[in-house]
């Protein structure tokens, strides 16, 4: 039974999140064979099937990290890499799981894992966001406030997008822009899998805040959570 109300856009989040998680379960070989759900449109259905696959590959190919610090000390870091010295390096070419020493994943490397059409769909959203991204950029000298942002970081692009780096609101822009259904849902699905509990802590506190709206009469309030796709509550667009 889908916990989320029917006219929310994050039902259809939820379905295909459901979806992807029981294919995955499926195809490393713990879960039922599951139907596609008829919610999902053909597009969003094939491209939670094509995540599906490539979580399970990375999931069937887990690569150990040696035991090392990683962080700001340089020089107790060249220290113990000189009495540790690592005797192979870690080279990722198709989907794979990261482990640290205790066999906890700690990094999912996922090429090719969005379909093409969602690309299409994103790549539609971020010309979109063209001017944004252009002003984002900072020029002069580096702040550290401001060194993400600052213009040594970015490349033009080859394909016409404009360089930049921006936070949105997922309320605010997925309604302007309904095409990013498909993406977040698809982000979402990802989470599902990887850190169900983050998923489920994200979908209850939505709830809440709907339950929360409604009791207080906050009318705008509860349109923006209908509109809420995604079950994060900022988006980072980073285009490089």
């Amino acid at each position: 039974m889908n916990p989320i109300p029917a006219d929310w856009a994050l039902s259809t989040t939820h379905i295909a999140s459901e979806y992807v998680s029981r294919q995955f379960s499926v195809l490393i070989g713990v879960g039922p064979k599951v139907l596609p759900p008829i919610e999902l449109d053909v597009v969003l259905l094939m491209a939670c099937s094509k995540l599906s696959r490539t979580l399970a590959e990375a999931y069937r190919n887990p690569e150990a990290l040696q035991t090392m610090e990683t962080g700001l000390k340089s020089g107790r870091e060249e220290l113990l890499l000189a009495r540790f010295p690592l005797d192979r390096q870690i080279i990722l070419e198709w989907p794979a799981v990261v482990l640290d020493k205790f066999g906890i994943i700690v990094l999912w490397y996922l090429p090719r894992a969005i379909d093409a059409a969602i690309q299409n769909d994103m790549m539609g959203a971020t010309v979109m966001m063209s001017g944004p991204l252009g002003t984002s950029i900072t020029h002069g000298a580096v702040k550290d406030n401001k060194w993400h942002t600052h213009e040594s970081n970015f490349q033009s692009s080859d394909h016409g997008l404009t360089p930049g780096c921006i936070n949105l609101s997922p309320a605010w822009f997925l309604q302007g822009h309904p095409a990013m259904q498909r993406p977040a849902a698809l982000i979402a699905a990802a989470l599902r899998v990887m850190h169900p509990s983050l998923y489920w802590s994200s979908l209850t506190t939505q709830l809440g805040l709907g339950l929360w709206a409604a009791n207080n009469q906050l009318q705008d309030m509860g349109d923006l959570l209908r509109v809420w796709g995604s079950v994060f509550t900022v988006l980072t667009v980073m285009c490089n």
